[in-house]
Parts: structure tokens; sequence; C-alpha cells
């Protein structure tokens, strides 16, 4: 077996996650690590035995006998280590969301386009049992094809705080950070339709105005976003987030089909119950079926696994960039939407 030699750049907290996970993959080498603030790649570097640090990533991108990286910088500074790497020669395994704006995402996959090289995005859920059963069900056509669907990713008092909050870093807030992994699951199962207009809204009123936690004022980004998507087929999807609201639950994930219906709850985007549960006729009499779908699975490993094997074999992406970039382009629908006091936008799909 080949060993895979990867680089890390960025060593914050979502960093050890994947360290972590790749220490559990076999036939992975982390060669080297870089992160601006030298005490933190230096404090990586020695719980996981990275041999070779740096405070620059160029420097490190210099390295021949590095196959791949994994970016797991913030948000808002995810597209030029990526665009740098993949124009070094080098595999991507950038952590979700894709980017903080449209055009960002849109250059990270173009240059992935013109370089030939693996850009995959870590959407862990993708890697559920699930995800992976639903996605089956959905392919083998029992729920006829989908016509409207609803997808949720809520949290009540779960506003993450530091750089999140930050347009600076984050960029965007519920929506790309919790929101991303509904939208992914929505598109993923209903099989990448093409967006062509958004109607949404944003609000960050609760966590400026919260009684809970006084460092939460200081947000600047969106706490909560809703969106009504319009797909180029004719289907329609609600995309409903939130780090922070006065309710419960804001639903779940569901679709809709000619033949059967599906609901889909897991992690992120659990909604009411979590598990597959599929909604038919049996006879002329509605009939409702949990589907099994095994025991849990180490997320972070199974995607890190993938990336690696990916690149071992010469493989495409696991995670299609191109069908990612779909939730950047609703995003900032919602967003445009909002900045238009609400009224539908029409949204482009970016072609390579």
């Amino acid at each position: 077996m080949k060993t895979v030699k990867l680089g890390l750049i960025g060593a914050g907290g979502i960093a050890q996650a994947h360290m972590r996970a790749m220490s559990e993959v076999s036939g992975v080498e982390i060669a080297a690590a870089s992160d601006l603030i030298e005490s933190n790649v230096k404090r990586t570097a020695e719980r996981w035995g990275i041999p070779k640090t740096f405070t620059d990533y160029n420097e490190m991108l210099k390295m021949d006998e590095l196959d791949g990286v994994i970016v797991c910088t913030p948000t808002a500074v995810h597209a030029p280590p990526t665009i740098a790497a993949l124009k070094a020669g080098k595999h991507v395994l950038c952590e979700k969301p894709m980017e903080a704006s449209l055009d960002a995402a849109t250059e990270m996959v173009a240059t992935a386009h013109k370089t030939g090289k693996i850009l995959m995005i870590a959407l862990k859920l993708r890697y559920t049992p699930q995800v992976i059963k639903a996605k089956k069900i959905i392919n083998e056509g029992t729920l006829g094809d989908i016509y409207y669907a609803e997808t949720v990713a809520d949290r009540r008092r779960g506003n993450p705080g530091g750089s999140f909050i930050r347009k600076a870093t984050a960029g965007f807030g519920a929506a790309a950070d919790i929101g991303v992994y509904a939208l992914d699951t929505a598109l993923y199962l209903m099989g990448h339709p093409k967006p062509v207009a958004v109607m949404g809204m944003t609000s960050n009123y609760l966590s400026l105005h919260n009684t809970w936690n006084p460092a939460l004022k200081e947000t600047e980004v969106e706490d909560f976003a809703t969106g009504w998507i319009l797909f180029e087929n004719g289907a329609r999807l609600v995309f409903k987030t939130c780090w922070c609201m006065n309710m419960d639950s804001l639903g779940g994930t569901i679709f809709l089909g000619t033949k059967a219906g599906l609901r889909i709850g897991v992690s992120e985007v659990r909604g009411p119950q979590e598990g597959v549960t599929l909604y038919r006729d049996e006879f002329g009499d509605p009939f409702d079926i949990k589907i099994p779908t095994g025991d849990g699975v180490d997320v972070f490993k199974a995607e890190d696994a993938a990336f690696v094997d990916a690149v071992r074999e010469g493989k495409p992406s696991p995670i299609d960039p191109d069908g990612m970039l779909l939730t950047n382009v609703i995003i900032q629908g919602v967003i445009d939407s909002q900045e238009k006091g609400g009224r539908e936008v029409e949204v482009k799909v970016p072609t390579f």
C-alpha cells in the first residue's frame, strides 16, 4: 500500500478532529503542518507527531513529497490555501463550507477543474448510515419524482461565538455553519437539481438581544436563515436553519415524491426524530416503514479515509465539488434576497 503523505493547513479545533481520524486511517502520514500562529502549529505537531512545521503554507507547499493537504482555516480564508495547494499539484480536503463567498468558492472549483486535482469538501453527514440508506432508496426509484422537500438544521441556544460570529473569519453565520449540512443532504439526495431562483430572509435578532450570553451581542452574521428555492426541474425546497430560536424545532428534513415520501433525521439535520422513515400506500392504505440503518460510524474517519483512497487510487473527488458549489449558490441567494427586502432573486450556477 502506497503511503499517502499529507500536510495540514490551519491547526485550530477542527484540525484536531481530522488529525485524530487520519491517525486511524491506514497508509497515511501527516508530514507537515502550517498555521499563522507558531504556538498553535507547534502544539498540534507535538500532539500528533508531525515532523515539520511552518507559519507560511506556501513554504510547506514546496515539499515535493506531499500528495495533498487538509485545509482547516476559518471559512472566509478557505480559498487562498486551497487554490495555492491545487496549483502546487496537491489534492485538497477542505473543511465545510466551501467558502464564505460564491465568487471565492467558484474560483476554488474552477482551479480544481484546471489542475485536475481532487477538491473534496468535508461533509461528514454523507457518510452516516442514514444518508447512505436514504440515497439508496431514492436511487432505486422508490419515491418516484421528488417535487417538494424541506431541510432543517437548528439549535435552540447554539450560537458558537468566537470566530464563527465575525464576518471577517466566517463570512456567513448559521447558514454556512450548520445550514450547509442540511442543504447538502437535501441536494445530494435530490440528485443536485439546478437552482434558478431563491426567496429568503436572515436575522440575528436573538443573538443581539439575548439574555443568556452577553458575548453573543457582538454577532455580525445571521443566527437564523430560511429560503424558498425553485429548481429548473420545477421542484421546490424549503431551507431553514438557526443557532438561536424560541422554539423546540423548526421541523425536519422531508422529501415528497410521486410514489412515496421520506423523512430523514441525522445529527445536525435531526428534526423531530432520527433515522429514516418511508411513507407510502399499501393496497390503498397509508403505510409507514421505519428503515433500519445499522450502527453509527466514525464519520470523520470515513470521510478522511475516502479522501485518502481517492488520492492513492487516482479516483475523482468522493464529494463532487460542482454539486457542493450549489450550497454556495443557494446561501448567496438567501443573502441577496434579504438585501432586496425578501423578494425572489434569480440565481445562476457557474459552469466550467
